[in-house]
């Protein structure tokens, strides 16, 4: 039996436990489609590593041009280079309420190539949020007023966990998104830099 003196000498590591907990802030704005920056000669620069890790370099992922199609869908045509070298190319097809990315290599190979690949956006993105996309399915695992990536300070950031389930397996990644920059990191590729027209 449990005594009256263990229970408190264990209630104080108990709530601290509690209160280090935190859940996500309900009180960060829903991101809605227009906060996504989707125009033509906008780009991102991202730290991306090659497998098996051995070589970090930048990859710029790059919207080259934007033309409308059907039903008020937009598709944007995108490239993604390091040192200059196209490694990938892709569309994102932009449509109410959803923004979804496709990478032309489709398997991510070496750095850079196939980044954000069958990512689906559903807006507006808040704290509960959740949707079915490519397989599997995308949720907000955490919403935060304020987070530093690659020594960068942004603001009311929602963090995405996808779970797809492939002939493996499950498999999970991760991706941290913006109002007004778009995506701050990618499964451990941090956004280092970036320009919007």
């Amino acid at each position: 039996m449990i005594s009256v003196k263990s229970i408190k000498a264990l209630l104080p590591g108990f709530l601290m436990l509690v209160f280090a907990c935190k859940k996500a802030d309900n009180s960060i704005p829903a991101m809605q489609m227009n906060d996504m920056p989707l125009k033509g000669g906008d780009s991102w620069s991202y730290a991306v590593t090659n497998f098996p890790a051995t070589q970090t370099d930048t990859a710029v992922f790059q919207i080259a041009n934007a033309i409308s199609v059907f039903g008020g869908t937009i598709t944007y045509y995108t490239t993604t280079s390091i040192k200059g070298v196209v490694v990938d190319s892709g569309n994102i097809n932009s449509g109410t309420p959803s923004v979804s990315y496709k990478g032309d290599n489709g398997v991510q190979t070496f750095a850079g190539s196939g980044l954000f690949d069958e990512w689906v956006l559903t807006f507006p993105i808040s704290a509960q949020s959740s949707w079915s996309a490519s397989g599997g399915t995308v949720k907000v695992i955490a919403a935060s007023a304020n987070i530093a990536v690659g020594g960068n300070s942004y603001k009311n950031v929602y963090t995405l966990l996808r779970t797809v389930t492939t002939p493996g397996g499950m498999v999970n990644d991760t991706m941290l998104i913006a109002p007004g920059i778009g995506i701050i990191k990618y499964d451990g590729f941090p956004l280092v830099s970036y320009h919007l027209q």
